[in-house]
């Protein structure tokens, strides 16, 4: 009993050391790219290294695989990070602009924004796992990804509740944030997402 629970304690420091090993490399690799055009290769890259964690495989050299993808994938990814770029100034812009009216049409254009803005977050939240799982043209991940989240409502509803609570700890723990957060989203997201490609995946097979 005791050597289980020694070796229990000593996984989990190893995962807590992992994680945080993972969230320094994104954060690094964010600066380096200047946060503009490093942040999405960093992204794809964290969930390339979660999704092996996630497939068995712990003991995947981090380093190595995560400046790997961030290198290989870093136009293309770009691509679509520069798009949820431009998606988010479009949408901040309108609500700003007409959330400050009450007149009917700056409500209804303030309510289809905010729709809008939860379909964003839908979208972002999958776009990488799939990026990293599937061979897709580019144009189809941002698609695929809100197809996705449509498809698997329990799964997106998992999703949007795990991020919540990761959201609410950071607030609350703000001190953990530049040596876990990034990471803690990308854990939540990948997990979920990653579980419901491989139900998907089952159910094609059965039907095919």
């Amino acid at each position: 009993m005791k050597t289980t629970v020694t070796d229990a304690l000593y996984a989990g420091c190893e995962a807590v050391v992992k994680i945080a090993w993972l969230n320094g490399l994104w954060l690094l690799f964010t600066l380096l790219g200047g946060v503009l055009f490093g942040w999405a290769p960093s992204t794809a890259a964290m969930c390339a290294v979660i999704r092996k964690w996630l497939m068995g495989q712990k003991d995947v050299p981090v380093f190595p695989l995560f400046l790997a993808i961030y290198k290989k994938e870093f136009l293309k990814v770009n691509a679509i990070g520069l798009a949820f770029v431009a998606l988010l100034l479009i949408l901040s812009a309108n609500y700003h602009y007409f959330s400050a009216s009450t007149d009917w049409l700056s409500f209804t254009v303030t309510s289809c924004t905010l729709l809008a803005g939860l379909l964003y977050i839908v979208a972002l939240m999958y776009v990488f796992p799939l990026y990293v799982h599937y061979q897709l043209p580019l144009r189809k991940y941002i698609p695929q990804a809100l197809l996705f989240g449509a498809m698997r409502p329990l799964t997106t509803g998992c999703m949007l509740i795990g991020c919540g609570f990761v959201l609410y700890l950071l607030y609350t723990l703000p001190g953990l944030i530049p040596f876990y957060g990034p990471c803690l989203f990308g854990l939540v997201s990948m997990f979920f997402a990653f579980r419901g490609f491989q139900k998907t995946e089952v159910q094609h097979r059965q039907a095919g």
